[in-house]
């Protein structure tokens, strides 16, 4: 009888500490930021920005090209961000709030983003490659203790896209 009572309370232990892990895992952790930069000064109008998880709309906002969107997400998680106006190309950024398990959080990070969007009568000068893959990652960085997107991956895909645009390779 006494093994059964402490197999229970070890089981109820056990329980309890990986609820608080989930628990855990669903806090808050990023305020992700963003508005069009100063070189889409013709834009008017709406624009859709959305945040995915599991290939699913999460959250949309319609706002107007002179706004800021706001999302926050939840540590230990995937995510997407994607702008959309009509007449231009989708884009998408990737986000990883994957955070070290011993970090402990004193409040949101906060990560602000300036983008801008391609006219569609562009879309055929670009590989299909370069206008479906994310224009950045965005992941926490141990060195800065901070959100950071992926410079190399960028540069890359913005050269490669910039090369085809004048070039045609």
């Amino acid at each position: 009888m006494k093994f059964l009572l402490k197999l229970h309370i070890i089981i109820f232990v056990f329980a309890c500490s990986n609820l608080q892990a989930q628990e855990d895992n669903t806090a808050d952790c990023l305020e992700f930021t963003g508005k069009f930069d100063g070189t889409v000064k013709d834009l008017t109008g709406l624009y859709t920005v959305q945040l995915i998880q599991n290939n699913k709309v999460i959250k949309e906002q319609t706002l107007n090209v002179t706004a800021r969107f706001k999302f926050v997400m939840r540590k230990n998680s995937f995510y997407a961000v994607r702008f959309q106006k009509q007449g231009y190309i989708s884009k998408t950024v990737s986000i990883s709030t994957i955070l070290p398990k011993k970090l402990e959080l004193e409040g949101l990070y906060k990560f602000n983003l300036e983008t801008n969007l391609i006219s569609q009568d562009l879309s055929g000068q670009f590989k299909d490659d370069d206008i479906d893959f994310p224009v950045a990652l965005v992941s926490y960085g141990k060195k800065c203790d901070c959100f950071e997107y992926n410079q190399a991956y960028t540069t890359k895909l913005i050269n490669s896209m910039y090369n085809n645009l004048l070039f045609g390779n």
